[in-house]
């Protein structure tokens, strides 16, 4: 075989290797229309995301989130944006921080329940899709409804593809099996998403090219 051949082919193998694209493909529905997207290329944190808690910087192209102290809650910030199904790609790494969530609220009139309506959580040994309590129910709890054992380094970038169709939904996070759950309270609208991260002052995580999809 020639040399350009093989470099060709090894090229060819390389980029099928590398492209998360080629991998985190929707599995719920259709994509359909992007919504929105993010890649941080600014010094400051770009308009209309909004924090409650905790510190976010912008530098070297990505977006650094940590727990302050004397916050004494988890950093957690959102980003407005009107969707029910939809197809969430996040590119994430840890430095430090001890949990990272993904998540969303119901709308304003959706629900009866007060509080979150479910989050993916990342820690660095593990995922889970977790439906949050009724936070006016004393009784009411949070329920991990699929949890999977992982392992995510310390400074490596992961992709993430987070779906919710109707009832339904599914993480994908390249190079593992997707985790999946449904709750009969899933297919609300929600008004954006919902990031928390918690750890020391100086724990951080670092996200990168946000993009929303609609799911068809």
């Amino acid at each position: 075989m020639k040399t350009a051949t093989l470099l060709l082919v090894f090229v060819s193998a390389f980029a099928a290797f590398s492209s998360p694209a080629a991998e985190l493909e929707p599995k719920l529905g259709k994509q359909g229309a992007l919504l929105m997207e993010e890649k941080f290329d600014g010094k400051e944190l770009p308009k209309n995301w909004n924090r409650n808690a905790g510190k976010l910087t912008v530098a070297e192209g990505v977006l650094k989130a940590s727990e302050v102290a004397a916050d004494k809650h988890a950093a957690a910030f959102r980003r407005p944006l009107p969707i029910q199904d939809a197809a969430i790609g996040v590119k994430f790494r840890f430095e430090g921080a001890k949990m990272f969530h993904v998540g969303f609220d119901p709308a304003p009139g959706e629900l009866k329940k007060q509080g979150h309506l479910f989050s993916l959580i990342i820690t660095p040994a593990g995922l889970s899709i977790t439906e949050h309590n009724d936070k006016s129910d004393p009784k009411s709890t949070n329920k991990a409804l699929a949890k999977r054992v992982a392992t995510f380094e310390k400074g490596r970038w992961y992709e993430l593809l987070l779906e919710v169709k109707g009832d339904d939904v599914l993480a994908q996070i390249a190079g593992m099996e997707p985790l999946r759950a449904t709750s009969k309270d899933f297919h609300v609208k929600k008004p954006g998403l919902v990031f928390r991260t918690g750890g020391k002052d100086t724990d951080e995580v670092h996200l990168d090219e946000v993009r929303v999809w609609e799911l068809k």
